[in-house]
């Protein structure tokens, strides 16, 4: 696993072979992030159930100003921090050891972020519905929710709360599931 892009490509990431980790290959990742195009450059990244921290590092090397890793795992953010010394971007990062859905309530007194990527557990529904419910308190108004999800997982019918169903894109056994605000509508995604 490496950086695709930016002033980090090529860096090697560390991982581990650990059950809970399911790390975003190399491949979905640049399909992501050459879909996502400059909504990257100087956005504010927040990276939900981070693991090995490859989408929020990913993202800072292709020229995001900050992003924020949150992970319930002590042992995901010492990768994530490994990861970022590798890349030399630990500068522009901040980490948060707390559960997600008790993290969003403190991130939303912070400030709002542009790009929003969640890598949930596959297997767990309910996460997923609590994501989709409060993400948006967290979201600029012109901002983007990037939901990782299995192909065989189904997203909850209407349980967004404040965000809209914008695009999706399959990457093999994976689905890029991209939000807006309701009330905005950002460019459109090419799937």
């Amino acid at each position: 696993m490496r950086i695709i892009a930016g002033t980090a490509r090529g860096t090697r990431l560390v991982s581990t072979r650990a059950r809970w980790l399911r790390p975003t290959s190399d491949r979905a990742r640049q399909t992501l992030f050459d879909w996502l195009g400059d909504r990257i450059v100087d956005a504010r990244v927040l990276d939900l159930f981070c693991g090995t921290g490859a989408l929020g590092i990913e993202a800072l090397s292709r020229g995001a100003r900050e992003a924020v890793f949150v992970d319930v795992r002590t042992s995901a953010l010492g990768l994530v921090r490994e990861n970022l010394r590798r890349a030399h971007l630990e500068e522009r990062a901040q980490l948060v050891r707390a559960d997600v859905r008790a993290a969003l309530g403190k991130l939303a007194r912070e400030g709002r972020f542009d790009v929003i990527f969640a890598d949930p557990p596959y297997a767990d529904a309910r996460v997923l519905k609590d994501l989709l419910r409060s993400v948006g308190n967290l979201l600029q108004r012109d901002g983007v929710f990037v939901l990782e999800r299995s192909v065989a997982s189904e997203l909850p019918e209407d349980e967004s709360g404040d965000l809209l169903l914008q695009a999706e894109k399959r990457v093999s056994e994976t689905v890029f599931s991209v939000f807006v605000l309701r009330e905005q509508r950002v460019r459109s995604f090419d799937a």
